[in-house]
């Protein structure tokens, strides 16, 4: 077993940890980053398109009211207005680290050669981190918080190359370790991203928020048709040179007005559940729909975009769209939930911080586009000062040897020989992912809700005979564990809201309920079981 001391750890390496670790280091304090993977690289940030919803002085209103307008008010507004106003200068500041950016009006992007994107961000970031020394740790897997006494002391991490245990010591630590649309079987995340960092944050005792909400995208599923992340504002844009919009269902029925599409402006949420609504109710092409822009030429479809950055991004695309109809289904894509935090990236937990989609509440029901990465530099870079500044007044606390050895008995029960039954962690994940994908897609209903949680019971019954004899399996058990436990809380969550908002609609509550539901779900541990309580905005 190895012993590090460090003045703030962070845990995850996507944008925002890797925004947090360079903040912080500025500030002139040690900073330990660790990473499930390799720096930089699996995770949503190197895996995005690369842009920006930014807002200059005269424009942050009006970003400030479209996030909350698109989070259908759900959004914790001090953490909305700090968006709006500080992403402007978060983003421009990017050039210091060698991004070549273009501006246009409210939105920028980076400049790169091919896509995605955002690798670009990603390695420049890495790299920028590591020259003022930050130290890195690869292929370790936090797996518990020390915690004692509301206070964050550090965590246990596991090195899944070498499947050596490492006690860090730390006077804060931040969590950065991105959403949990990996609890889907169709995503469009790296497989690296199940959720960690919520169910860490969760046995640690902190709160979790609207875990009910997933943001999911409409991509194409044909054959050799490469998916494209920006069907929502494809649709938007050409929604009027279509008579009928381009989206048909299987009875051949253009159904975007239907919805009141035609009216409204699209976004991800009203998109997807339309295109949901059609497949729970028998109109679709087993669960997709069919997506026909051939009415429409190439020339059409490229001029239908206002911005440089949607025209260059169509180019490759519009001779297919204007020649083929093509089937979309819903991916998993972002996740509005998470951990609770206030405007200083603080967590209920003192010297526990979180940043980027790890978190809940700057997005509320539904994410503005744009918003994302915008979101992980601005709250990564508050997080990095805020706990730099906290570490620099905080006396390192040495460990609790009991919390330790309570900590490495979660790996040894993994490896006890003596089971009736050896269950494989990879089939657990399988599982869940099944429950989760089939019965907590955008478009719920009750019974199909408590029927989940019920066969995730099952599942987790047999999870008690998990076993693990190498490093390697040892983390799939980690994370199967953690996917099993957030699974419960998501369904818990989509259960106890009793209306419809955003990207979650309830068949059996189908109208959104401003006087008894604009409030937010917060779950807590209490003793071993979930506890679901109230917030108001």
């Amino acid at each position: 077993m190895n012993n590090l001391l460090t003045d703030v750890l962070i845990i995850g390496s996507g944008g925002a940890g890797l925004r947090a670790a360079i903040e912080a280091r500025r500030k002139g304090v040690n900073v330990l980053l660790i990473s499930k993977s390799k720096l930089g690289l699996a995770n949503c940030t190197a895996s995005a398109m690369g842009a920006f919803r930014i807002s200059q002085k005269e424009s942050v209103a009006e970003h400030f009211r479209e996030t909350l307008e698109a989070g259908r008010f759900l959004n914790n507004p001090c953490l909305a207005r700090i968006l709006a106003t500080k992403s402007w200068f978060a983003i421009n500041e990017l050039r210091q680290f060698g991004i070549r950016l273009l501006m246009e009006k409210d939105k920028a992007s980076i400049i790169a050669e091919k896509t995605p994107a955002g690798t670009v961000l990603s390695k420049a970031l890495s790299n920028h981190a590591l020259s003022l020394g930050v130290n890195v740790l690869e292929k370790t897997f936090a797996f518990d918080l020390l915690v004692e006494g509301n206070k964050c002391f550090g965590a246990l991490a596991f090195k899944r190359d070498t499947g050596e245990i490492i006690v860090i010591s730390a006077k804060a630590v931040i969590i950065a370790t991105g959403g949990y649309a990996g609890l889907y079987i169709r995503k469009d995340n790296p497989p690296t991203i199940t959720g960690d960092g919520l169910a860490l944050a969760f046995k640690a005792g902190v709160e979790l928020q609207d875990l009910e909400f997933i943001q999911f995208q409409p991509m194409f599923i044909d054959v050799k048709v490469p998916r494209m992340p920006i069907l929502d504002w494809l649709i938007e844009a050409t929604k009027n040179l279509v008579p009928g919009g381009a989206l048909v269902n299987k009875k051949e029925e253009r159904f975007l007005g239907k919805y009141e599409l035609l009216k409204q402006q699209i976004l991800r949420d009203n998109l997807t559940v339309a295109i949901e609504r059609e497949i729970f109710d028998g109109k679709g092409f087993n669960d997709s729909v069919v997506f026909d822009l051939t009415p429409l030429s190439p020339e059409e479809i490229e001029g239908a975009f206002d911005f440089e950055f949607y025209r260059y991004v169509i180019r490759s695309f519009k001779h297919i769209l204007a020649t083929r109809k093509l089937h979309i289904a819903s991916f998993a894509h972002y996740t509005m939930g998470g951990i609770r935090i206030n405007e200083n990236c603080e967590t209920k937990i003192e010297g526990l911080f979180a940043a980027g989609e790890v978190t809940s509440g700057v997005h509320g029901a539904n994410r503005l586009g744009g918003n994302a990465l915008t979101e992980v530099i601005v709250f990564g870079t508050i997080a990095g000062q805020q706990a730099a500044e906290y570490a620099m007044q905080t006396k390192l606390s040495m460990m609790d040897k009991k919390q330790i050895k309570q900590g490495k008995r979660i790996l040894q029960e993994f490896g006890v020989k003596a089971k009736p039954k050896k269950v494989d962690p990879t089939l657990v994940k399988s599982d869940v992912r099944l429950i989760i994908s089939k019965f907590c897609r955008p478009v719920r209903s009750e019974r199909e809700l408590t029927f989940a949680l019920e066969k995730l019971r099952k599942i987790k019954e047999n999870a008690q005979l998990m076993f693990a004899d190498n490093p390697n399996m040892m983390k799939e058990a980690l994370e199967a564990d953690f996917m099993l436990l957030l699974a419960n809380l998501i369904v818990n969550s989509a259960l106890a809201r009793k209306e419809s908002r955003g990207s979650h609609f309830r068949v059996d509550y189908p109208q959104s309920d401003d006087k008894s539901w604009l409030k937010n779900i917060v779950i807590t541990r209490e003793g071993s079981s979930p506890k679901i309580h109230y917030a108001s905005l």
